[in-house]
């Protein structure tokens, strides 16, 4: 039973001294919720992967609720939380002073003296560095071994070293108690995954716990009382899952039936979608399942009933979707959310949209009503400025993952694979799930890398895979496998390796790969090729047009896209011109979204498509649900222009104009053997080179698909192209530029999964996340994608007498006082005007600059929004009264119809979506 220990302080608010938690209290809270998720939250799958029975899981689960925090009760923690409680600290130092030197607090924080007590206790290694990886990050083996050589002063006065070290075993025999282990020899043995799950389960337990709405601080003249317990903890569930649904998806097999399929999606599944399904019930195991089909088949459907089938058999609790970008991602939302409300168990209020803008999403918006304070590790210095926050948890960011339904970008996927504090919440959270992602042949070597790494620990958790794309380089499909199989070199080559077939289905079954070429029940479809010049371009869209229609430009940079436009309009004065590209203020793009989906979507008329010409970037490539009568791109790889065609008379049985019944794709190129420097500077010369060569005349969808990819990135086997000097010196620039992607993306990765069998005492966290690759969840999705970072603002308006106010369009152009915090309503509107600058204004060379100018602009006026939780941290861009604005030796300019333009001296760079 507990005794002097209840006079430990493990909880206070800063701001009334009448009120505290006794550190056994926070230890028992913690311990009571890590068994709740173990036996309401956590899926099967989860609990298969940590190693241990359900009983056994629940019985760790316990012991590390009750010793993380163990790092709490040591003198100079003590002296340090005592000073808000005077009336506790005299109780204390009637049984030991707690005077002590304050000059090494940074070399012992909390967490790192829980993992130093709990191994100097006997615990093993592995259990210990759990404790110590509490707060996000596992501790430095090297330091964790000083604590009790180098700085023992911060543990005890030497001469009541028998008062703390009582403290010490009085809990943790109170924690194997009641856990139910005979002593520290029964505690198990773990491997490094199964510790970075038991991590995660760890951190979401103690920031519930840490919740005083779930878990209220009480009188500091109480010590606390177990009579308390157990519906002390019941409640605080019960008050969280009002948030949060704390059951898992119980996914059924029956969307295999016709009849059950078309319930969910309105249609009966077709061949693809029948074959994605039969793969998912043969699997023995979990294991990764490639899709390649042509675009609009239905790919989607197929991967959500294949992943339906998948966490029935294997016990996953819900499901992972990863799109390249948000536009997909909010897209595909809708949908998503239709087919949870049509599951047999509804619950549509587990869904999370999970990418960098998310937060400014509705339903986000509802978890930040009710702020939560949280004492996060104040006696870490590195956690300083978390003292008293609303902690991100509760924020909806990083605890994203651990909803059951989650569409986002693929980002998040990625980022379980970067050194990231609390990465260990990604794993726990994808562990649970059936993981898709789309376009997954969309992604740069640089992603590649992140991607290959999230693979190998989804493998090793055993985590069901759908990976889709209509154009994946065969040698991708083989790499992709073997990072889900954990292999560290490539095997043999194999049948399945160097099929062309196509549509094609690719699957583990243990350590088998299957394959299957899927017969097809949809008509083929040509549609023929022509080159053009920009000079051209006019002339080729007026003849294509002269019945009406509609027609699609997808160009490689914004500036290309604004400038093609510019001349359109000039040029064919009787049709409208619309631009679509990522430099839009979000507002304003998420309505020339809804926009294209009326005029050119699957429902649009005839009449609302009629001489519309829609000049974009990559983002009409990807995002949208559209349908051109005729197509025009921008030479790109092959790939890339094989999905853009995907939106040319994408939906059958559509009335075209007579002119247009013949599918035609005009490739824009500069008709010399030079490439535009735009398109080069974004794709580079090899795979533009090889495009170029390998386009024919006419195009049979879907069978000339995989076979015209392959020939422009299978160029290590037979070669049909003919090799020149200039050739050879494209295709090493290409291969030095992706090696060096590889290189760059490898400093932040986490560690592959790695066992080790003989020395069993090796297998704990220390020091498994040494080099961290970013400290905000924004620096994060940066650091996943390759290239200079982009710089976002806020586009506001300065009018001449200093008043602040929206976009003349926007709110009606309303005022916004500046000098003091927006209203959360206004302060959501505010953060809704968020602009991309191009990509000139994020270059190396330039990035410091735009910020030191953006804060200094921001400081001198509005320094109040600030204090805004929404707006802290972003920059605010002021526009003036003609929507022009300076900013680091350029003019920038918005525009409603064109987006943000910018007169620089350089050329265009590449400025991408």
């Amino acid at each position: 039973m507990l005794d002097r220990s209840r006079l430990l302080a493990g909880k206070t608010d800063p701001e009334n001294s009448n009120l505290w938690l006794p550190l056994w209290m926070h230890l028992r809270d913690t311990a009571e919720i890590m068994e709740l998720l173990v036996r309401k939250w956590l899926p099967d799958s989860v609990k298969k992967a940590s190693g241990l029975e359900e009983e056994e899981l629940v019985q760790l689960a316990r012991f590390l609720g009750w010793g993380h925090d163990l790092g709490k009760a040591i003198l100079i923690f003590q002296s340090t939380i005592m000073q808000c409680l005077p009336e506790a600290k005299q109780r204390l130092e009637r049984l030991t002073p707690l005077s002590c030197q304050k000059l090494n607090r940074r070399e012992t924080p909390h967490a790192r003296a829980s993992e130093a007590i709990l191994r100097k206790l006997g615990c093993p290694g592995g259990i210990a560095s759990v404790a110590g990886a509490h707060h996000g990050k596992p501790q430095d083996g090297t330091e964790v071994d000083k604590q009790f050589t180098c700085w023992e002063v911060n543990y005890y006065p030497e001469e009541q070293k028998g008062i703390w070290e009582g403290f010490w075993n009085e809990l943790l025999q109170e924690a194997l108690q009641d856990s139910g282990y005979s002593g520290v020899d029964a505690l198990p043995v773990l491997n490094q995954p199964e510790e970075i799950l038991l991590t995660g389960l760890l951190i979401m337990a103690d920031w519930i716990a840490s919740n005083t709405d779930y878990f209220p601080l009480i009188p500091v003249e109480e010590p606390g009382s177990e009579a308390v317990y157990p519906e002390r903890a019941d409640r605080a569930w019960r008050e969280w899952d009002k948030q949060e649904t704390a059951s898992p998806w119980a996914a059924q097999t029956t969307i295999a039936e016709p009849e059950e399929f078309a319930k969910r999606f309105g249609f009966a599944p077709n061949a693809v979608q029948q074959a994605a399904m039969e793969a998912a019930n043969t699997m023995d195991a979990p294991g990764i399942l490639i899709l390649e089909a042509q675009m609009g088949v239905g790919k989607t459907e197929a991967a959500l009933a294949a992943a339906e089938i998948l966490a029935a058999r294997f016990g996953a609790g819900g499901i992972f979707f990863g799109l390249p970008t948000q536009a997909t991602a909010n897209g595909l939302f809708p949908r998503l959310l239709q087919w949870a409300v049509n599951q047999p168990d509804d619950l549509p209020r587990s869904i999370r949209l999970a990418h960098g803008m998310a937060e400014l999403n509705e339903e986000y918006i509802r978890l930040q009503q009710q702020p939560v304070r949280v004492q996060d590790d104040w006696d870490d210095p590195e956690a300083e400025e978390q003292r008293v926050q609303v902690h991100q948890w509760f924020r909806g960011s990083k605890q994203a993952l651990l909803a059951n339904f989650v569409i986002g970008t693929v980002d998040q996927l990625l980022m379980a694979a970067l050194c990231q504090k609390h990465v260990m919440l990604r794993h726990l959270g994808l562990a649970g799930k059936v993981a898709i992602v789309d376009e997954c042949h969309a992604y740069d070597a640089y992603m590649n890398r992140y991607l290959d790494r999230a693979l190998e620990w989804l493998g090793w958790y055993k985590v069901p895979v759908i990976l889709l794309s209509a154009t994946l380089p065969a040698r991708r499909r083989a790499e992709l496998i073997e990072a889900y199989q954990q292999k560290r070199r490539p095997g043999p080559d194999a049948p399945w390796k160097t099929s062309c077939g196509y549509p094609l289905l690719t699957w583990t079954d243990g350590a088998q790969v299957q394959q299957k070429i899927i017969p097809l029940d949809t008509a083929a479809r040509n549609v023929q090729t022509v080159r053009l010049t920009t000079e051209e371009l006019p002339d080729f869209l007026s003849q294509k047009m002269q019945a009406g229609g509609c027609a699609g430009v997808i160009v490689n940079t914004v500036r290309k896209a604004q400038e093609a436009a510019q001349r359109l309009r000039q040029v064919l004065p009787e049709k409208e011109v619309q631009v679509f590209h990522a430099q839009f203020l979000m507002p304003d793009r998420a309505a020339r979204e809804q926009e294209l989906m009326r005029r050119i979507g699957k429902r649009s008329t005839a009449a609302e498509r009629d001489g519309l010409i829609v000049v974009g970037t990559q983002v009409l490539e990807q995002s949208l649900d559209v349908d051109f009568d005729v197509m025009v791109t921008e030479l790109c790889p092959m790939d890339l222009l094989l999905q853009r065609i995907g939106r040319l008379q994408r939906h059958p049985n559509r009335s075209r104009p007579q002119p247009l019944q013949t599918a035609v794709c005009a490739v824009l190129d500069t008709g010399t053997e030079e490439f535009d420097r735009g398109s080069e500077a974004v794709y580079g010369q090899w795979l533009l080179w090889r495009t170029r060569a390998c386009l024919p005349e006419s195009i049979c969808l879907p069978e000339d698909i995989s076979p015209l990819v392959q020939k422009v990135y299978g160029w290590e086997q037979a070669d049909a192209l003919p090799e020149t000097e200039r050739s050879e010196s494209m295709c090493k620039a290409y291969e030095f530029a992706q090696a060096q992607r590889k290189e760059r993306a490898q400093v932040y990765l986490v560690p592959q999964p790695k066992v080790h069998k003989r020395f069993k005492q090796l297998n704990t966290l220390d020091g498994w996340m040494q080099n961290v690759g970013a400290h905000s969840d924004a620096a994060a999705r940066a650091a996943v994608r390759d290239g200079d970072p982009s710089v976002e603002v806020l586009a506001m308006q300065r009018r001449a007498d200093g008043s602040i106010h929206f976009l003349p369009w926007q709110e009606n152009g309303r005022a916004v006082a500046s000098d003091q915090p927006p209203q959360p309503e206004d302060a959501l509107q505010i953060a809704r005007q968020k602009l991309r600058l191009p990509a000139v204004f994020g270059k190396v060379w330039k990035v410091d600059e735009v910020i030191r100018e953006l804060e200094a602009d921001n400081r001198s006026g509005l320094a109040a929004w600030q204090l805004s939780p929404l707006l802290h941290g972003e920059l605010v861009l002021l526009l003036d009264e003609n929507l022009t604005a300076h900013l680091a030796g350029m003019e920038l300019c918005y525009d409603r119809e064109n987006g943000l333009t910018y007169q620089k001296e350089e050329t265009d760079e590449g400025d991408r979506i």
